[in-house]
């Protein structure tokens, strides 16, 4: 693909950011359309009709969200791009549902990332395009060459395996803004980022041991890393207050569970489906004294039970602002003591059992 027969949009009211990003771009070989603002944008996208769009979210006048919504409605085929900082994670979703193809946050330490986004789109939007010329084509092209059949199959084929191939690769690339998007909220709080991957590992095997299927296993590991999404909503005087929390504050921590749960219950995806199960019950307790809901037993969806006894597991074992890393002795007589009360008891005893397999798993991802 030859770049200098590409013509890009930036669309971003920050003028330092935007020259940054075109002129990058330019000295890749494409054509550079620039607008400050979102009504500015869609006006030069409508008149130029550029190959891909990069957008900012927060603008004046006619925001990145309007951008999204106008460009997918009017032109669906053609990438487009966010380049934004690093806001609430509801924005970011909001932006997915809404079309953007991919998601690179601000500031960008290093722009070959953005290019490689936005070489990769603009091959999806390529292989989409001739997909769409071949299907519209295919009855004529078959009339006219009868004797070309077998090789405009295989044509076809290698294009339906393209886009297969693409298929997936979109797939990784939702699972890795899911577990991005874990790792900042973490992060938000003074938490480790590995703590979202080892919680994801945890309840991925408990999930197996515990008689679920590989596919819901598997499911239930892409969605546990958003298990604390709902934090995003917390304060940070009181998120990462190193002292004892009033019951006020304390009260206020709770509601990252419904936090979490009003941000991803709306989804028809099923890892955010599942996501939003856990956000809401991996706090509820086995004894009814949990929150936000006080269910009991069963009544507490597996999702949630499981991912709250990995949750708990590593939270102990790591420094917090308000305690330090516990041994595991003492994690597991905290478990044993909590068996039954505030953790699944089967649950409990199948994740012990395989504790040798969880450890090496911790060692995998330590903090640091």
């Amino acid at each position: 693909m030859d770049n200098s027969e590409l013509t890009i949009l930036v669309i971003d009211d920050e003028t330092f950011v935007r020259e940054t990003i075109s002129d990058y771009l330019s000295d890749s070989g494409f054509n550079i359309l620039n607008a400050g603002d979102g009504e500015e944008g869609l006006e030069v996208f409508r008149e130029k009709k550029p190959d891909a769009v990069l957008v900012d979210l927060n603008m004046p006048r006619v925001d990145g969200f309007e951008v999204l919504k106008a460009v997918r409605e009017e032109q669906p085929d053609v990438p487009i791009l966010v380049v934004s900082g690093a806001g609430l994670i509801q924005d970011a979703i909001k932006a997915v549902r809404l079309g953007a193809w991919d998601f690179v946050t601000k500031p960008i330490v290093d722009l070959s990332i953005l290019e490689h986004a936005l070489k990769q789109g603009l091959e999806r939007a390529a292989l989409i395009k001739e997909n769409k010329l071949y299907k519209e084509h295919l009855e004529s092209e078959v009339l006219k060459r009868t004797e070309d059949l077998r090789s405009e199959i295989k044509v076809r084929k290698e294009t339906q395996d393209a886009l297969m191939a693409l298929q997936v690769e979109v797939i990784e690339t939702q699972k890795e803004i899911i577990m991005t998007l874990g790792e900042v909220v973490e992060t938000r709080s003074n938490e480790t980022a590995k703590h979202v991957r080892r919680v994801a590992e945890y309840t991925g095997i408990l999930a197996l041991r515990a008689g679920l299927g590989p596919e819901e296993a598997n499911l239930l590991k892409l969605a546990a890393p958003m298990h604390d999404v709902g934090k995003i909503g917390i304060p940070d005087t009181v998120l990462n207050k190193p002292g004892k929390l009033t019951s006020e504050e304390f009260d206020l921590i709770k509601t990252h569970t419904t936090i979490g749960h009003e941000i991803l219950k709306h989804s028809e995806r099923p890892i955010i489906r599942a996501a939003a199960i856990v956000a809401y019950e991996h706090h509820e307790r086995w004894d009814g004294k949990g929150y936000p809901r006080g269910l009991a037993g069963e009544d507490i969806n597996i999702y949630g039970r499981i991912t709250g006894i990995a949750d708990v597991f590593d939270a102990l074992g790591c420094d917090r602002v308000y305690k330090k890393a516990w041994s595991i002795d003492k994690i597991k007589g905290y478990f044993q003591q909590e068996k039954g009360k505030q953790f699944d008891p089967v649950l409990t005893d199948l994740f012990f059992e395989n504790l040798d397999e969880i450890l090496e798993l911790r060692k995998m991802y330590p903090d640091g």
